[in-house]
């Protein structure tokens, strides 16, 4: 069994040992604070157990889910307790671990980046600086208050020199901030509350410890939060960067058609935005038929050029010749042309064949067709060759076919990014889709909407992730 610190939020604050327990795991119980994006990591076979955390949510009681998890760890299954921040930091990974002794179960804890120093470091603020403090306190907001019998009061941390950082005080922290001015605090000391720390709508509020309170509750800074209270508040004006970052903050929806990690969404979540992904459908293997056929036409001769769109397609014609056992010494007479600076690479590094003409876009490969002899072939991904292959007249193969995935309802969202033409009809389908932005990727794919009886609202000048950036920062909350 595992028990493994999830970080504070963002997902990137995993550990690479948590990553690869939950990759590899056949249970997962975790809490309501999990990325998301950590769950994805857990294989499709594994169980997932939402455990309450939240106040006033329902939940597993402590020995009932240790009696469950225990027994499928003793069954042998891999069982991973995922917990947020640190397992040993607040998180009540000490009694979890004690209950696997007492079962005489084997246990492995898992370290994870903890919340009272992520979570300020995110806003700008460092716990210890070798001038302003030395040192840093890390309590409850009930041990703050000196309300919960464990011995630390008031008194005793109004008196510590350091830094102070209040976990789960936020709904005490007028009473909080009284009680250590009211015990030689001075009002004056820089204080700060850092809501959803780490994670895209993180926001930060910064005051004195006498008007903290006031500020936030104006501010409506949501839970969970992280209080610190000392000087090394006042760093936060020139040391915060994340909360200036051009999207934070944009909840964008990303279509797509499978699990797979998106290039797309990491570029959009470094720069800010909150990335859901959105399965509307998934790619399955294409009929082997489709390609057995093409592969005795390029065996015959009968294929003049093949343009490259999607490199998936090129294998699985590679993989067909063999099954004719037939070679890449087939493809001499045919013309190779790669769409893409990426496609072309990888023909070149994955399967050491350099195409005869590559073109930056599908675009500029319409404009230069009579430079391609015929017949022609198309390798597409599935459902969308941007209208390539009627434009030069050639046949269309895609490297794999699309099953549908039914979407009950679209996820809470500000824009809806339109990476390819092929995800229009699907997305446009969905309930609710109606009321949100649509930022295309490209000129094809907006003409897919206008197709659809729609219109973008967006379109980024070029298909890159920078021009993405650039077309969504005024849909962005600090634009607004």
């Amino acid at each position: 069994m595992y028990i493994v610190g999830g970080g504070p939020g963002d997902p990137g604050h995993l550990t690479l040992r948590a990553a690869t327990l939950l990759a590899s795991c056949d249970v997962v119980a975790h809490d309501h604070l999990s990325p998301p994006e950590a769950l994805e990591l857990v294989p499709d076979h594994a169980d997932r157990i939402l455990v309450g955390r939240r106040s006033g949510a329902p939940g597993y009681e402590r020995e009932e889910l240790d009696a469950l998890l225990l027994a499928r760890a003793a069954a042998g299954d891999a069982v991973v307790r995922l917990k947020g921040g640190d397992p040993f930091v607040f998180g009540r990974g000490g009694e979890e671990a004690s209950a696997c002794v007492a079962a005489g179960q084997p246990f492995e804890v898992v370290s994870g980046v903890s919340s009272p120093i992520a979570v300020p470091g995110a806003a700008g603020i460092p716990v210890t600086h070798r001038v302003v403090s030395r040192g840093f306190a890390v309590v409850t907001g009930h041990q703050a208050a000196g309300d919960d019998g464990a011995g630390t009061d008031a008194a005793a941390l109004a008196a510590f020199p350091g830094t102070l950082v209040l976990l789960m005080g936020h709904a005490r922290l007028r009473d909080l901030a009284e009680a250590l001015i009211a015990n030689g605090r001075p009002p004056q000391t820089p204080a700060a509350v850092v809501s959803a720390g780490t994670l895209p709508s993180q926001l930060s509020v910064r005051a004195t410890l006498a008007t903290i309170a006031d500020e936030a509750e104006a501010a409506e800074a949501p839970t969970p939060a992280v209080i610190v209270i000392g000087d090394v508040v006042a760093l936060a004006e020139d040391l915060s960067q994340r909360e200036q970052r051009p999207l934070h903050g944009l909840k964008v929806l990303l279509p797509r058609l499978s699990r797979d990690p998106s290039s797309l969404a990491a570029h959009l979540r470094h720069a800010g935005a909150a990335v859901t992904q959105l399965p509307l459908a998934e790619e399955r293997a294409p009929d082997p038929a489709t390609f057995s056929r093409l592969a005795v036409d390029v065996r015959e001769g009968r294929v003049g050029t093949l343009v490259v769109l999607d490199v998936r397609g090129l294998e699985r014609l590679l993989d067909a010749l063999l099954d004719l056992g037939a070679d890449t010494r087939c493809l001499a007479p045919v013309r190779l042309v790669a769409v893409g600076e990426t496609t072309a690479h990888r023909l070149t590094r994955d399967h050491g064949l350099a195409p005869d003409r590559a073109f930056p876009t599908s675009a500029d490969l319409r404009d230069s067709r009579d430079a391609l002899p015929e017949p022609t072939v198309v390798l597409a991904p599935p459902g969308d060759d941007h209208g390539l292959a009627e434009a030069i007249g050639a046949r269309a193969v895609a490297s794999a076919r699309l099953e549908p995935v039914d979407v009950e309802a679209l996820p809470d969202g500000d824009v809806v990014i339109l990476p390819a033409s092929r995800l229009v009809s699907r997305l446009l389908e969905q309930p609710g889709s109606d009321t949100l932005p649509l930022i295309s990727l490209g000129p094809s794919t907006s003409a897919a909407v206008r197709a659809q009886g729609r219109d973008v609202d967006a379109e980024a000048a070029e298909p890159t992730a920078d021009a993405l950036i650039a077309a969504l920062r005024p849909f962005a909350p600090g634009a607004r």
